[in-house]
């Protein structure tokens, strides 16, 4: 990004989500090159070679905000060495920092028009060197020398552009491994929205058929136990037998509902194994990631581990999506009075997935809360805090 007066000018080739510190490197590096650059210049004397020099210098500064003013400047110098005869050594051998840069864009026309500048600039520049002044300055070159003269730049240029271009292609691969992992996650979370829609919907049928059939016992006995209560009380009586034993039954069966849903065995082991995997996919995914679990999950209700497994699924996935995945990830588990969850990231300035609807945060608060728990997900210093907190329910409590 260029600033010219109050306005803004945006290179449509500079690199994506460039950091800050980037830009600012490349800036105080290639400054630093271009005062060696330009003093090794003036020391030989031509002032094409120092120009020369300046324009490359300045090419290092800016060569990946503003990738088209460094291919300007960068082919601008060559012609104007080549058109003077006047090489700028130390400046050419910077040329090879441009051709990596060019290497690693990730548009493709800049990566191929470069190769072919560098495969011409080569055999150009073998034949021009040897007949600068300040490099031997002959006027007949043997083809031996000239073919020895084109590898050797070749090499310098088309090199420094293969480790570009190999870097680039590693940097594919990760972000779409990376994309995969972020991918299974999202399925495997909708998957759990599913399960957990159905066990819902599972509970409001049991519920209904135990509750509704009940309850339509109880009002049609209750009405007639009112209207004959007078006239033939053994009747009401009978009733009122009939609404108590009707109650009870209902109780046991809401209680059997109720047991079914609190005591599967089998859920915390269950999520245990899904939490191992949880965490062999997101070290997978580059995540370095430290967990500590403090007591026993078993002693925490069914609704509880799952609603923590699901918020510590999304909390990491957010985490890799976001996060940078340089700082390790800490998980800790307290499973005390209830169950304490707390997940803590570092902030990427490139993230792998920018943006983000909010739509994770508040599923995950929407679970704390029909667990009877408190969420809280907000930014701290240089990074994230996940925060889940369920209290201890009393014992009968579902």
């Amino acid at each position: 990004m260029v600033m010219i007066g109050t306005r803004h000018l945006v290179d449509p080739l500079a690199f994506p989500n460039l950091p800050r510190r980037s830009v600012i490197g490349d800036a105080v590096v290639g400054f630093l090159l271009t005062l060696l650059i330009v003093a090794i210049a003036t020391s030989e004397g031509p002032v094409a070679s120092v120009l020369a020099s300046v324009m490359v210098g300045v090419a290092l500064m800016i060569r990946r905000v503003a990738p088209s003013l460094m291919l300007a400047l960068a082919l601008g110098s060559a012609v104007l060495q080549v058109a003077t005869y006047q090489v700028a050594v130390a400046a050419s051998l910077l040329y090879s920092v441009l051709y990596y840069t060019a290497g690693n864009h990730p548009n493709s026309r800049v990566r191929g028009a470069s190769l072919a500048v560098g495969v011409v600039g080569s055999g150009i520049a073998a034949w021009v060197y040897p007949r600068a002044p300040g490099l031997g300055g002959v006027d007949e070159v043997s083809p031996e020398a000239y073919v020895f003269g084109f590898v050797g730049i070749a090499v310098l240029l088309l090199g420094s552009w293969t480790f570009g271009y190999v870097r680039y292609q590693r940097q594919s691969a990760e972000q779409a491994r990376v994309a995969e992992q972020i991918a299974q996650l999202e399925r495997r979370r909708l998957l759990d929205l599913y399960d957990e829609q159905a066990e819902r919907s599972a509970l409001a049928r049991d519920m209904h058929d135990v509750v509704a059939h009940s309850l339509a016992v109880v009002v049609a006995q209750a009405e007639g136990a009112r209207f004959v209560l007078e006239t033939s009380p053994d009747a009401a009586k009978d009733a009122l037998g009939v609404i108590a034993d009707t109650a009870r039954q209902a109780l046991a069966d809401v209680r059997g509902v109720l047991e079914e849903l609190r005591s599967t065995e089998t859920t915390a082991d269950h999520t245990r194994t899904d939490r191992g995997q949880l965490y062999d996919r997101m070290r997978a995914a580059g995540m370095m990631l430290q967990s500590t679990e403090i007591g026993d999950e078993d002693a925490a209700s069914p609704l509880t581990v799952r609603v923590a497994f699901a918020i510590l699924t999304e909390a990491l996935t957010n985490a890799l999506k976001y996060g940078d995945l340089a700082q390790p990830v800490d998980v800790r588990q307290e499973w005390t009075e209830g169950c304490r969850l707390t997940v803590r990231n570092s902030l990427s300035e490139n993230p792998l997935a920018p943006g983000g609807a909010g739509h994770g945060i508040r599923g995950m608060s929407e679970r704390a809360e029909l667990a009877g728990g408190t969420l809280t997900s907000a930014a701290t210093d240089g990074g994230w805090l996940v925060e889940l907190v369920i209290p201890e329910r009393p014992e009968g409590h579902p």
